[in-house]
């Protein structure tokens, strides 16, 4: 197997810094109203980058729940891993692909946690049994498959008559503040568009290098 040999062509047509919002938020936007509306898999999942106490970077695919003003949210389980790894540090990088377009954000930025009235209201919007295996799930714990059935067993018998489970208090979700965002596009012969979003507090926008 020789990897080197995998090669695909980029046919997008040329993105200029006229095609693109002042605003990075209003630009993600936009290109995510394209994704949902092509009906592609997943189109909010997106890797997000962290580090732990020793520098170490760990990178997991999560799914942004949610476009604000500044930034994006995303819920996980504050226990885990990762929410070890955020409470000790609070820079991260969102990368979102779309392959289906060739194009790329890159998200950099700093995360807090959600309220826990935002957490409980979308936690008990998920379908049950997702709700059930969160609270089943202690993330990133070692288990057994075993006694983790038999727990779901048991939720589901507790909750039988239930529509929605109490959310976990270590359940909730992530707001990343972004301070910086690339978007980019590819090009025929790796010619790639690459806009680079700074200066959160008044957005200046500048072509780099592919």
């Amino acid at each position: 197997m020789d990897l080197k040999d995998i090669r695909a062509e980029y046919l997008q047509k040329e993105l200029n810094e006229s095609d693109m919002a002042q605003n990075p938020i209003d630009q993600l936007n936009l290109w995510f109203d394209l994704a949902l509306k092509s009906e592609i898999t997943y189109p909010n999942a997106a890797n997000l980058a962290s580090v732990d106490t020793k520098g170490t970077p760990h990178s997991r695919i999560i799914l942004i729940k949610d476009i604000k003003d500044k930034g994006v949210t995303f819920f996980t389980d504050y226990s885990s891993d990762k929410g070890k790894q955020l409470e000790n540090n609070k820079n991260v990088c969102i990368n979102i692909f779309w392959k289906e377009f060739d194009r790329q954000v890159r998200m950099n930025g700093t995360i807090s946690k959600v309220s826990r009235e935002e957490s409980v209201k979308y936690f008990q919007s998920r379908p049950k049994d997702s709700q059930i295996s969160a609270t089943a799930s202690s993330q990133s714990a070692k288990v057994s498959k075993e006694n983790l059935v038999k727990e779901v067993e048991r939720l589901n018998d507790q909750y039988a008559n239930e529509s929605v489970l109490p959310c976990p208090e270590t359940w909730g979700g992530y707001f990343v503040e972004v301070n910086e965002f690339e978007f980019w596009q590819g090009r025929p012969n790796r010619l790639h568009d690459r806009f680079k979003y700074t200066n959160p507090d008044n957005w200046q926008i500048h072509r780099v290098s592919p």
